[in-house]
């Protein structure tokens, strides 16, 4: 199953697509590929549909500009998920706050 967006541009299943929370840039400006660090740390995104925060293993992410907002996401395999964020639903009646 595929999840469509507004803008034309679906993410195919077995993938969720965020946006990285924290950038990782060269000196000159070059975004580093998602996964090319050695690092042990796994990728902190926010999902580009929920809007809901997940963390991944990040070792076969592809990171990419999102069409819709030109942006810089990440796409990675449902099974590289380790944990995300729940809907909290008790507030869902008044808004979402920071």
């Amino acid at each position: 199953m595929t999840r469509s967006h507004d803008n034309g541009y679906k993410v195919m299943s077995g993938w969720r697509v965020g946006h990285l929370l924290e950038e990782s840039a060269t000196r000159s400006g070059l975004l580093v590929p998602a996964g090319s660090e050695k690092s042990n740390d796994a990728l902190a995104l926010v999902d580009v549909d929920s809007g809901l925060q997940f963390w991944a293993v990040p070792s076969g992410a592809w990171r990419f500009l999102w069409p819709a907002t030109g942006e810089v996401v990440v796409a990675v395999r449902e099974s590289q998920i380790i944990a995300e964020q729940q809907p909290d639903e008790t507030h869902a009646e008044n808004g979402h706050y920071l």
